[in-house]
């Protein structure tokens, strides 16, 4: 029995993605990554396989069952060796030895986890002296979210969310956005990654975006909605560079 199209989409979008990856990585740090790689928030495994299939030795740790069972299922089809090689992780302290990777990778994921200093600190702990690191995710300064490709405003409340996108036109994706999504920026993340000790290469500059003033008032969901109303004939397009950070572990 063979791949089904979507397990073949989720290959193929892996190996999409690790090809960007080593792209960025020989731009930022002179050569691509190599040795032992983490994909932190790795889904079903498509960027894990295309980096080993690629001459790595891949790891990925995620916290959803769902993708556990979709990357098993690819696992057991075509590739039974690499059956182990995803870890359920809780959002705490990571199955791995101290200075153990030799690069680590995070695709949009640091807009989903609620305790980023925990999970950097495992991140910096885990990674090898000389080790690089290369997340990219959603920042709230964008004004825009890449979930339901709609522009949002900055930091608007959690409890005005199902009404702002019910005036969007788009209230299916209130439940995924009020439970499963975070704000975060590139000054926090690289605060904290400072904080640890990491050397920052490269991190995107504030997005040169406006800032939706009238949502600084909202304060009913009738606001909200009225505001979701409004944008949703807005012409803020989708940001050109999301949160983007590049950094290093000290060999020392």
């Amino acid at each position: 029995m063979g791949l089904t199209n979507f397990q073949a989409r989720i290959l193929s979008k892996g190996e999409e993605r690790f090809k960007l990856y080593q792209r960025s990585h020989k731009a930022h740090f002179g050569v691509p990554a190599s040795g032992r790689i983490l994909d932190f928030g790795c889904g079903a495994g498509g960027f894990l396989l295309a980096a080993q299939q690629n001459g790595l030795e891949a790891w990925g740790i995620d916290t959803e069952s769902a993708r556990q069972s979709q990357y098993l299922s690819i696992a057991d089809t075509s590739f039974p060796e690499l059956r182990d090689r995803f870890h359920r992780y809780d959002g705490r302290l990571m199955p791995f030895p101290s200075n153990h990777f030799n690069a680590i990778h995070s695709w949009f994921v640091f807009e989903h986890v609620t305790d980023p200093q925990c999970s950097i600190r495992e991140i910096v702990r885990t990674l090898a002296p000389g080790g690089t690191l290369i997340i990219h995710a959603d920042d709230v300064r964008n004004n825009w979210d890449g979930h339901a490709a709609a522009v949002w405003p900055p930091y608007l409340p959690r409890e005005f969310a199902a009404a702002y996108l019910d005036g969007l036109g788009k209230a299916e994706q209130s439940e995924f956005i009020t439970t499963c999504v975070v704000y975060i920026s590139a000054p926090v993340l690289v605060d904290i990654l400072t904080t640890f000790g990491m050397e920052i290469l490269y991190v995107n500059a504030a997005p040169e975006r406006p800032a939706i003033p009238e949502a600084l008032y909202v304060t009913s969901d009738a606001e909200a909605r009225a505001l979701g109303r409004k944008m949703r004939d807005s012409q803020i397009p989708s940001p050109a560079e999301n949160l983007n950070i590049v950094a290093r572990k000290p060999l020392k």
